[in-house]
C-alpha cells in the first residue's frame, strides 16, 4: 500500500470534503445487533473513562478514484459511521456540499435502490424500497443508545462520537486492476479492537520502511491470515512439490535476504475457482499465496469468532511477538550502550497484546529495530511454521494437521503430540519459552542442509531439549506438586509420557482411546479422593482429612497422587463424589459415551478398582516417576518403570 493517511474522524471527514464508495464486488451492510451493541458499548466505555481520548476503529484500505474514494476494506464501519449520522442528524457529515447541490458522501456502485434508501433516511421520508440491514442497524442504534444514556443528555457522548471515533486510511496503488481488488479480503475486526494493535502497527512498520512498502504490505497481509497456509497448493499438484516451493522460498531469505524471489517466484497465481474445485481439498482448501485474498461472505461477526476450523497455533499478535523476541536476540532485559543503561521490559508486558503498539515502539527506538529485517524475518517465519509445526482443528476428527512436514510416522506422531502439549500448557505470555527456540532452531537446520527433511527423531530431541530447559528436573520436588503451588504445565507433561509410553500402561481397547487422546487447555485440578467427602458414601471414614493427629493425610489430599486435571465442566459433574461414582462415569468416557480429559485419570480409574490412602501413595510414587524418567530415559521404552 502507498499514500497512507493521517487519522480521520467524523469531524475531519466533513473538512476533508471527501467521497467514498462501495464498489460492486463488496457486500454492503451486514452487521447485526450483537455488532452494534459491542460499537456502542466500546465507544461509551471510552468516553467515559476519558472525553479527550480518541476511540480507534481500526483502519479502512481503499483506492482512489477520479470520482471517489473506494472503500476496499472496511465498508462495515463506515456504513456505521453513516447510520450514526443519520440518527444525530449529522448533515453535513452526510452530505459534500457542492457549488450545484448536496451530494451523498457514501456511493453504492450499480445499487441505485440503496442509494435511494439512504437518502430516504436522511431527509425522513418514505421509500419504496427496504434495506433490510440498515433498517435494523438504524433501529438497534436508536434502542441501545435509550438504554446506555437513560435519563441522561446524550448531546456530549454525541458530540464526542463526532470529535474522537478514530480511524486510518490507507491507500493501495493507483495501478491495483478491478480482479486484484475484488481478491482482497475483509477481515478487519467490527469493533476496532484488535485493529488498535496489529493494523495500527502495521501503518507504522509501513512507515518505516525505506523501500518495497506495496511489497511489504502484501506480505503483512498474507502473513496476517493465520487460518490459512501463506503458499497456496496448484490444482493437481502433487505434496512433494508444494513442499519444495516451501523449501526454496525460505532458502532465498535465508541465503538471499530476497523477498521479492521467495514469493512471487513460488507462489501461485490466484485463481478464485481453484478454491472450490473437486480436485483442491485437503491442503488447497486452506493454504492462500500472497495478497491472494477471497472475499468472505460469512456473517462479519462469524468471521471474528472463527474463519475456517483449521488455524495456526498462535494468534497473529502473538506471532509478530514471537518474531520480535527473536529479532532483539531473545533478550528485553536492561542493557548497556554506550555506557548508558538502555531500559528493558518485563516479560508480562512485553508479550502483552494489548500493549503491541507500544512493546514495538519500544524495540525500534530503544533497541534499533530495523523494519527491513523484521519484515524478512516475518515471512521467514511464517513460512517455517506452515511447514514445520502443527496446526489446530477444530474438529476432532483430526485435531493437529500436520501435513507438510515428513518424517517417519510414529517419530513425527510423537512431535505433533509433543507440540500440542506444549501448546495446551502454554499462553500468550509463555510461548516464548519455546516458540521462539524451536522457530531458529529449525531456520539454523534450513540453513545448514540447504533442505526441510529434518529428521523426526532429531526433532523430537530437540524440542524436549527446549522444553526441559524451562522445567528442569530440579523443579520436579513435593513441595512444588501440592494442589496451592503445582504448576498445571506437569500434568500435560504426565499425559505426553503416558501416550508415548501407553503401551506399557494401557491395555486392550483401552490402548485405542489413548493413541487418540487429544490435549486440550483444560486447567481444573480433580481431587480423586473428594476435598470434602460425604457420609453416605463412607468417605469421611476412608479420607479423615481434618484429623490434627496426622498432618502427613492431609497432605495425601493435595499431593500429585490424589490430584487429576480436568475440564471445569468435567469437574463440576464429578465434584465430591465417591471413587466408585467416578470410576463408573470413567468407564463410559473410555467406551465412548463422554470424553476422556486426563490420561492419568485414566490410568487411575483403570489401575485401581477402590481407592484409599496407601493407593494415593503409590499413585504418588508412581507420577513422581513417570516425570523423573521423562528426563532421565529419553524416547527409550520404559520397560523398567515398576512400583
Amino acid at each position: 500500500m502507498t499514500n497512507i493517511k493521517q487519522a480521520y474522524t467524523p469531524r475531519k471527514i466533513v473538512d476533508s470534503g471527501l467521497f467514498f464508495s462501495i464498489p460492486l464486488y463488496q457486500r454492503l451492510f451486514e452487521w447485526g445487533e450483537e455488532q452494534i451493541i459491542q460499537l456502542l458499548d466500546d465507544l461509551y466505555s471510552s468516553y467515559k473513562r476519558d472525553k479527550e481520548s480518541a476511540y480507534y476503529i481500526g483502519m479502512l484500505t481503499v483506492k482512489r478514484t477520479e470520482s471517489s474514494i473506494e472503500l476496499v476494506d472496511g465498508q462495515q464501519r463506515f456504513t456505521a459511521m453513516i447510520l450514526l449520522g443519520i440518527h444525530f442528524k449529522w448533515n453535513n457529515f452526510l452530505y459534500v456540499s457542492t457549488e450545484h447541490d448536496n451530494i451523498l458522501r457514501l456511493q453504492f456502485t450499480a445499487r441505485e435502490e440503496d442509494k435511494k434508501y439512504l437518502e430516504a433516511k436522511i431527509k425522513g421520508i418514505e421509500c419504496s424500497f427496504l434495506n433490510e440491514k440498515m433498517e435494523n442497524g438504524l433501529n438497534y442504534i436508536s434502542k441501545h443508545l435509550k438504554k446506555i444514556l437513560q435519563n441522561n443528555s446524550g448531546k456530549d457522548f454525541e458530540n464526542y462520537i463526532f470529535e474522537k471515533l478514530t480511524f486510518f486510511l490507507s491507500e493501495l496503488p493507483g495501478n491495483y486492476s478491478p480482479m486484484e481488488l475484488n481478491t482482497y479480503f475483509e477481515r478487519m475486526n467490527t469493533s476496532g479492537k484488535s485493529l488498535e494493535n496489529y493494523e495500527i502497527l502495521k501503518v507504522d512498520i509501513i512507515r518505516r520502511l525505506r523501500t518495497d512498502k506495496e511489497k511489504y504490505t502484501l506480505l503483512w497481509n498474507a502473513c496476517s491470515i493465520m487460518e490459512k497456509m501463506i503458499l497456496r497448493k496448484h490444482n493437481n499438484e502433487q505434496l512433494d512439490s508444494l513442499r519444495n516451493r516451501y523449501k526454496n522460498a525460505m532458502i532465498e531469505i535465508i541465503q538471499n535476504g530476497n523477498i521479492d524471489n521467495a514469493f512471487e517466484k513460488y507462489q501461485t497465481k490466484f485463481d478464485i475457482e481453484e478454491e472450490d474445485s473437486d480436485d483442491n481439498q485437503d491442503l488447497e482448501a486452506t493454504s492462500i499465496a500472497i495478497g491472494d485474498i477471497a472475499i468472505n461472505t460469512e456473517n462479519p461477526y462469524k468471521i471474528i469468532k472463527r474463519r475456517t476450523d483449521e488455524h495456526s497455533l498462535l494468534t497473529f499478535p502473538e506471532f509478530l511477538l514471537q518474531v520480535l523476541y527473536i529479532c532483539l536476540n531473545m533478550n528485553i532485559s536492561e542493557q548497556e550502550k554506550d555506557g548508558k543503561a538502555v531500559e528493558g521490559m518485563l516479560v508480562t508486558d512485553f508479550f502483552d497484546v494489548r500493549k503491541l503498539c507500544d512493546t514495538f515502539k519500544w524495540a525500534f527506538e530503544k533497541r534499533g529495530l530495523d523494519a527491513e529485517t523484521f519484515m524478512r524475518k516475518l515471512g521467514l517465519y511464517r513460512l517455517i511454521t506452515d511447514y514445520f509445526i502443527i496446526r489446530m482443528n477444530d474438529e476432532d476428527e483430526e485435531p493437529y494437521p500436520f501435513k507438510l512436514y515428513k518424517g517417519d510416522d510414529k517419530e513425527k506422531m510423537k512431535v505433533r503430540m509433543y507440540l500440542a502439549m506444549l501448546y495446551s500448557a502454554s499462553s500468550a505470555m509463555t510461548y516464548y519459552m519455546w516458540m521462539p527456540q524451536l522457530l531458529t532452531y529449525l531456520e539454523f537446520f534450513v540453513s545448514i542442509n540447504n533442505s526441510l527433511d529434518i529428521n523426526a527423531t532429531e526433532y523430537l530431541v530437540k524440542l524436549k531439549a527446549i522444553d526441559n530447559k524451562w522445567h528442569p528436573e530440579q523443579n520436579v520436588v513435593d513441595n512444588n506438586l501440592t494442589y496451592t503451588t503445582i504448576d498445571r504445565y506437569w500434568f500435560w507433561r504426565i499425559d505426553y509420557y503416558l501416550w508415548e509410553q501407553r503401551e506399557l500402561f494401557f491395555k486392550n481397547e483401552l490402548l485405542n482411546v489413548v493413541e487418540k487422546y487429544v490435549f486440550r487447555r483444560n486447567r481444573s485440578i480433580e481431587h480423586i479422593a473428594p476435598q470434602h467427602p460425604k457420609d453416605e458414601y463412607g468417605d469421611k471414614t476412608r479420607f479423615y482429612w481434618d484429623d490434627e493427629s496426622r498432618p502427613e493425610v492431609a497432605w495425601k489430599r493435595d499431593c500429585l497422587g490424589n490430584m487429576v486435571m480436568i475440564s471445569s465442566g468435567q469437574n463440576s459433574t464429578l465434584t465430591n463424589s465417591c471413587f466408585e461414582v467416578k470410576h463408573a462415569v470413567m468407564q463410559r468416557y473410555a467406551s465412548g459415551n463422554g470424553t476422556v480429559e486426563s490420561l492419568k485419570m485414566l490410568y487411575v480409574y483403570s489401575k485401581y478398582s477402590s481407592w484409599s490412602l496407601d493407593n494415593i501413595d503409590e499413585h504418588y510414587r508412581f507420577s513422581m516417576k513417570v516425570l523423573k524418567y521423562s528426563y532421565e530415559k529419553g524416547n527409550t521404552i520404559w520397560n523398567d518403570l515398576y512400583i
